[in-house]
């Protein structure tokens, strides 16, 4: 065959595996037990191979916890903007029924609003290290409440 002495490139494999996975009446998963299969007859070691799916299972779970704080830190910041729509609104109706002649709401308005506007800012333009401490944050404490529910649940099995 033509193709015996290639060398592919791991980009190349993986779109080989995937068109092969893709075309049809094969399915498009593979089991654990054919996984190391491949990666046997590839000449890669089993420990090589779980701390593979290991990082990779790890770094699935780093990238939704930052899906998950971002989505988070958005919904604090449009809390945040309902507050000073309703806040300022009433503001707005009482400085318009008793003194109509000097708009002192707008001093209220504008000194929020700037907060407002550095939140928006550190909401929607957030830099990667930000969003890496966020998850870290996060992922920590899911670690904490699993660790106390735990030491609840071992308390309890103990009296």
């Amino acid at each position: 065959m033509e193709h015996a002495n290639r060398r592919y490139s791991e980009e190349e494999v993986t779109q080989i595996v995937r068109h092969a996975l893709s075309r049809g009446g094969v399915k498009d998963t593979i089991s654990h037990d054919e996984l190391v299969e491949i990666a046997r007859s590839s000449g890669i070691s089993g420990g090589k191979l779980e701390a593979a799916i290991e990082n990779m299972e790890t770094e699935g779970v780093f990238e939704a916890s930052k899906v998950e704080w971002l989505q988070r830190h958005r919904g604090e910041f449009f809390r945040h903007l309902t507050s000073y729509c309703i806040i300022n609104g009433f503001l707005l109706f009482v400085n318009l029924t008793t003194s109509r002649g000097y708009l002192w709401v707008i001093w209220p308005m504008m000194g929020w609003g700037i907060g407002l506007a550095f939140h928006f800012v550190d909401t929607f333009f957030v830099s990667e290290t930000k969003l890496d401490r966020g998850a870290r944050r996060l992922l920590k404490q899911r670690r904490r409440r699993q660790e106390r529910i735990e030491s609840r649940d071992f308390l309890r099995r103990e009296s």
